[in-house]
């Protein structure tokens, strides 16, 4: 184990598209980890055949299937990156600078999505999250299936440079994948204690486009922005729509 050497690993179903592109983003890292949870598609034969470590496990969750394949690695420092991401040279150079650095625990990348061929504009704010971590200093949250953000103890460094996210190229997969996040958020709730609310089905789609399409200046995007905007307001709406389901179907009928 090098406490400054860095192990990229992520987790894959069916990414046969990207997985290529992804890997060669990864070389110039210590080691590349991939567990796979059963692709039909050649993605992890893919991986293998460039030089990436492959294991397979059926599906845990999201959060669990991420532990599982940080504890494969070898190093200290841990990158964790989609089968649809690529990273940057520009953001693997300061990611292996700031793996140098004894005095953070994590670091948040930005991330820019691609819609339709191109990315978002460099006025529109960038989704960021903890994607680098230094082993024992983050953990992920088991207890949640879905946007299962890292819990970090340590102070957080944030990049400048982008990690680029292909997944949302075609808008249609873009909104489908809101369906099923949405299921698992709502499910996680569940879980805690949340109840739906129809003043929050009233508002919340509105109240989450504005945000995003004007507040994180996704207006700059153009019709990409306005796509991205239009497809998080639908994730909120669809949650709450659930958590309402949930409810009904446990309340007593006469």
């Amino acid at each position: 184990m090098s406490r400054n050497a860095i192990s990229a690993f992520l987790v894959t179903l069916n990414e046969a598209d990207h997985i290529a592109a992804v890997i060669e983003s990864l070389r110039c890292f210590d080691e590349v980890v991939v567990v796979d949870s059963g692709s039909t598609d050649g993605t992890a034969d893919i991986a293998r055949g460039l030089g990436a470590q492959v294991h397979h496990r059926e599906w845990l969750g999201y959060a669990q299937q991420k532990a599982l394949a940080a504890e494969l690695c070898s190093n200290d420092w841990l990158l964790n990156v989609d089968g649809d991401e690529v990273v940057t040279g520009l953001l693997a150079g300061e990611l292996l600078a700031l793996a140098q650095r004894d005095d953070i625990a994590a670091v948040k990348i930005p991330v820019n999505d691609f819609i339709l061929g191109a990315p978002l504009h460099g006025l529109s704010r960038k989704r960021k999250i903890v994607r680098m971590f230094r082993r024992g200093m983050a953990k992920y949250p088991i207890n949640r299936t879905v946007h299962e953000n890292l819990v970090v103890e340590g102070s957080i460094a944030v990049a400048s440079s982008e990690l680029h996210h292909f997944g949302y190229d075609d808008p249609n997969v873009f909104f489908s994948k809101q369906i099923k996040y949405a299921q698992l958020r709502a499910a996680d709730k569940l879980q805690n204690g949340t109840r739906g609310s129809l003043i929050r089905l009233l508002f919340i789609a509105p109240l989450t486009f504005g945000k995003v399409f004007v507040l994180r200046g996704l207006f700059f995007s153009g019709y990409r922005g306005l796509i991205v905007a239009a497809a998080e307001s639908w994730y909120a709406f669809l949650k709450e729509v659930n958590l309402i389901r949930a409810r009904s179907s446990s309340e007593p009928h006469e």
